[in-house]
């Protein structure tokens, strides 16, 4: 074991800041080498969102502690920047701990001085991003792990603008951060008695459902639209209903074992609804009954998923997918006057089934980074030149439209799939028959996402060489197809391999890998930041659904082969 875990464990141990508890939980760990080395070997790191970990006693953890050192960076930052008046707004969902790291951040933000806007109650992440705008604060934070499993919790960051901080901000606050002490944390000893602490409740939420109203187009027919929603034991449980039934749907049933808040999330392994798995009960409950769709919101409620009943049966949409659906919904309910200044963004990795569409409007699609922060921050560009962001998705079941919000919103979202379902079943059509007829017209997309996971460092290692190796000797040809164009998002160019032509992209650098092919087929290969993994993205396009299935296979095929060899070296 390193000594400086130990040193770190032994400080911990006999650091009187350190409560009783959190000391009798090390305590039992005295003789367990691994244990102490993992929770101790360094300081849990301020990544790209913030802090992410296993909740539990140690300085790799997510405690009060840790969230107290980060909180009091975040205050160092905003001080030095003179926006510790503007203040922060802070929300929290249902996971483990997640109230008590809420208020752990507002102490130490008042014991510096710093304004806090608390929400009482369990509060979605993009109503967070809501009242940031809404306040005009300085800054915000969200206590949540998204989908994660639920024995880790998080901590994220927002900006004035209320989009999730970007690198260069993290970079700041992580540096701030490695610099301080528990001794340097200013903790005010009765924070809520302080006229710094204010609570947030009914008056921004009533503000919040009313400006999605204003953003969601007017439709027809939504009294016959019948839908069953889940909020997977997260924040979404008081808000979806309430958005939709606000809306004028009258017919909305909810999974009750799920509409509990619980951090243990009982129901299912993971809170994720882009895993089958999460639509497991809302199967069962909707086996007798005739409800017309099935929504699911993760516990922050900030993606979205899915399930259409078609012919009987019930079909689940990938983001891709629902993605296309509002894309064509929204801009088909849009003045012709705004849609000349309007700008759809999606990221890299989503489908390029949006432009065909968005070209018909005579409407400009924008492609980002993979994160939702990116599209976020575009937004906020776009007035300068005389551009209107309308709508925003990733493949990854995050949407959303207007500019109320800056971070993806279920709670929009949920309410925009079901004005789209209304309108199509108003002409006897499910949304399974409209993306049939999206594809029929712009032509036949399909996706398809395979994930490598690295056990050993030295395969992690592995997967950065092959990487490399393929930005030395660009691939010309995959299965069947020849590579038109390759683009190095890591160094910010791309090059044609027919013109031998370079042009810069301009976008910030990430390590991604992209290729095109003649035929329109789109590769994006991307290591993940943060755990030991590297995912491949897949499209392709052809004049039929049979045709774009082969051409997957085939491409996948080929490149798995291809991977699994370059790894293997």
């Amino acid at each position: 074991m390193g000594m400086d875990a130990q040193n770190r464990y032994v400080s911990w141990l006999q650091d009187p800041l350190i409560d009783q508890n959190t000391k009798e939980e090390l305590q039992i760990l005295v003789n367990d080498k691994e244990e102490i080395e993992d929770r101790f070997f360094r300081w849990i790191s301020f990544g790209t969102g913030g802090l992410r970990g296993t909740i539990g006693a140690g300085t790799n953890r997510m405690n009060v502690y840790t969230v107290r050192l980060a909180t009091q960076a975040l205050a160092n930052n905003l001080i030095s920047q003179d926006k510790a008046s503007g203040g922060v707004a802070i929300a929290h969902d249902s996971r483990h701990m997640s109230r008590e790291f809420t208020e752990a951040a507002a102490s130490v933000l008042v014991g510096n001085g710093i304004p806090v806007y608390v929400f009482s109650d369990l509060a979605p992440t993009p109503l967070l991003s809501y009242a940031v705008r809404h306040y005009g604060a300085s800054a915000g934070i969200v206590i949540t792990a998204s989908h994660n499993p639920s024995e880790y919790n998080g901590y994220k960051v927002y900006n004035e603008q209320g989009n999730q901080i970007l690198n260069d901000e993290s970079l700041s606050i992580s540096s701030q951060m490695s610099k301080l002490g528990l001794n340097n944390v200013q903790v005010a000893v009765n924070p809520k008695e302080d006229p710094l602490w204010t609570w947030l409740g009914e008056e921004v939420i009533a503000s919040y459902y009313g400006q999605l109203m204003k953003i969601a187009p007017k439709v027809e027919g939504i009294q016959d639209l019948r839908v069953l929603y889940t909020p997977l034991h997260g924040t979404g449980a008081r808000f979806v209903p309430e958005m939709l039934r606000k809306a004028g749907f009258s017919f909305v049933d909810t999974v009750e074992e799920q509409m509990v808040p619980d951090g243990d999330f009982p129901t299912i392994k993971y809170p994720n609804p882009e895993e089958p798995e999460a639509f497991e009960l809302s199967f069962a409950k909707a086996e007798n009954s005739s409800y017309d769709l099935i929504m699911a919101t993760d516990p922050d409620a900030d993606r979205m998923g899915v399930a259409v009943k078609h012919n009987g049966e019930w079909i689940l949409l990938n983001g891709n997918q629902v993605g296309i659906l509002l894309t064509d919904f929204i801009l088909s309910n849009t003045k012709q006057e705004e849609l000349s200044r309007s700008v759809v963004i999606k990221t890299i990795v989503s489908t390029d089934m949006v432009e065909p569409i968005a070209q018909k409007y005579g409407v400009e699609v924008r492609n980002t980074l993979t994160g939702f922060k990116y599209i976020g921050a575009l937004i906020d560009e776009l007035p300068k030149e005389n551009k209107a962001f309308i709508f925003g998705f990733e493949e990854s079941y995050g949407y959303l439209a207007g500019t109320a919000v800056r971070d993806k919103d279920a709670v929009l979202a949920s309410l925009l799939v079901a004005q789209v379902a209304a309108f199509y079943k108003q002409k006897d059509l499910t949304l399974v028959d409209r993306l049939e007829e999206l594809l029929e017209e712009y032509g036949y997309y399909l996706q398809d996402l395979v994930s490598y996971t690295f056990a050993t460092s030295l395969e992690a290692e592995r997967s950065r060489e092959f990487i490399k190796e393929l930005e030395r000797t660009p691939i010309s040809k995959v299965s069947e197809e020849e590579v038109v164009e390759v683009l190095n998002y890591g160094q910010g160019k791309a090059f044609n391999l027919k013109t031998k032509k370079e042009r810069a992209l301009e976008l910030p650098k990430e390590r991604v890998l992209q290729w095109v092919t003649a035929g329109k087929s789109k590769i994006t290969l991307r290591p993940s930041g943060t755990e030991p993994k590297m995912k491949l993205y897949l499209e392709v396009v052809a004049n039929s659904a049979e045709e774009a299935q082969n051409k997957l296979v085939s491409l996948r095929t080929a490149l798995d082969t291809m991977i699994k060899q370059g790894l293997n070296k």
